[in-house]
């Protein structure tokens, strides 16, 4: 999380669910109307330009056809009309250039507070182990426990979390893991970089009880634990350029779930479970297999409850109700933008541009919701439908005025 808009967004959801007595729903919800506030007034500044155009496009059509031999002069010519007209392609597009930006800052600020919840819960979890089995400390770490994992639930998805999604495949550059619990396979792809610049593990948090932990405490106990491993705050190689694209996949310093873990915190975390042997095919000998940190997450994660399930054995998270709701608000919108756009004979051009975007949003709104948290599918969906709300009053109160301005010549 190094990009400023990124970080802006995360502290400010971090601000409003502190405020909101951590409540995640109440608190993107806050955060989407605010963002849809600062939206509304390229909306109306792209529904002045569509006006402006209806007015100047039987004349650019004149000057299609005067000009129909001469591209050069008509560029001219048309650039000389809409300059005194004071219409500005940019502003038709200026709604686009401003929401494809904050849709990408706000899936990663959204990616890196899923990932320090799981990081929370597997903490949280963990610890537990560590106390006397049947003791009141024990219990009442478990009960902590629960009761975060808990808070991750919002109607019909067991994990706000992981995507509202019964999936478990791989389309293209999209990874769809439809678990109700993180898979070992996401925490280990965490960059060092990426850790060292998570939040949770800089500067801590406050749990549901109130007490305070700090974020080097809950790195040194993870690797106690045979959690983690690497010193913290080392971001690796990658530490001196910035965390560039190319350092993603770094793991030289902070790492989560390594590979190996000692034999003694392996029968710690797991007990008899973490006695595996391994009989070599071609001797026939056997020996005791390594242990590894994804083998001790996922020992540790089975103990929440997985009631939805695709196919009575793998546990699912949703339905994929909110990204294919979040698409269908995004394919209305667009549909009665073009609409608009046809009825106010606003241009060719605009109309091929809303034609090529009709089906792609929707399509990478599916995608992306499906592959991302709930959270962000929720955000989205509510997005979509102020989007679709705020659209809808603008083109009355223009359609109002227009009428008024019809009367009165």
């Amino acid at each position: 999380m190094t990009f400023f808009l990124t970080r802006w967004f995360y502290y400010l959801m971090q601000f409003l669910y502190g405020l909101f007595g951590n409540n995640y729903l109440l608190t993107i919800l806050v955060v989407t109307l605010l963002l849809r506030l600062v939206q509304i007034f390229p909306d109306i500044s792209n529904r002045k330009t569509q006006i402006k155009m209806a007015v100047v496009q039987p004349k650019i059509n004149e000057l299609q056809k005067k000009y129909a031999n001469d591209p050069q002069k008509l560029r001219v010519e048309q650039s000389k009309l809409m300059k005194e007209h004071g219409v500005s392609t940019l502003t038709s597009c200026l709604p686009m250039l401003i929401t494809l930006p904050l849709f990408f800052c706000f899936l990663s600020a959204f990616r890196v507070w899923g990932n320090e919840e799981t990081i929370t819960l597997m903490y949280e979890t963990a610890i537990t182990q560590t106390m006397e089995e049947d003791s009141a400390e024990r219990t009442a770490a478990e009960e902590k426990a629960m009761d975060t994992f808990d808070s991750f639930k919002f109607l019909w998805v067991h994990n706000i979390w992981q995507p509202d999604n019964f999936l478990d495949t791989d389309f293209l550059i999209f990874r769809m893991d439809g678990e109700v619990i993180t898979k070992p396979r996401n925490l280990q792809a965490l960059s060092s970089v990426t850790l060292a610049n998570m939040p949770l593990l800089q500067k801590g948090y406050t749990d549901r009880s109130g007490n305070t932990v700090s974020g080097e405490e809950i790195w040194n106990k993870l690797k106690e634990l045979g959690l983690a491993a690497g010193e913290w705050g080392n971001a690796g190689n990658s530490s001196g350029c910035n965390a560039c694209s190319s350092c993603s996949t770094d793991r030289s310093g902070m790492l989560l779930l390594p590979d190996k873990v000692d034999e003694d915190i392996a029968v710690r975390m797991m007990g008899d479970e973490a006695v595996k042997e391994e009989t070599d095919p071609e001797t026939g000998a056997v020996t005791k297999a390594g242990t590894s940190g994804a083998d001790i997450y996922a020992s540790l994660m089975k103990r929440y409850p997985d009631s939805l399930s695709k196919d009575g054995k793998t546990p699912a998270n949703g339905f994929m109700i909110l990204p294919f709701l979040a698409a269908g608000m995004q394919l209305l919108s667009s549909i009665i933008m073009m609409r608009r756009s046809k009825k106010d004979n606003a241009g060719n051009q605009q109309a091929k541009q809303m034609n090529a975007m009709l089906y792609f949003m929707p399509i990478m709104s599916i995608l992306i919701c499906l592959s991302s948290t709930t959270a962000f599918a929720f955000y989205w969906t509510i997005s979509g439908i102020i989007q679709l709300a705020s659209t809808l009053i603008i083109n009355a109160i223009f359609d109002r005025k227009k009428a008024k301005t019809e009367v009165a010549k």
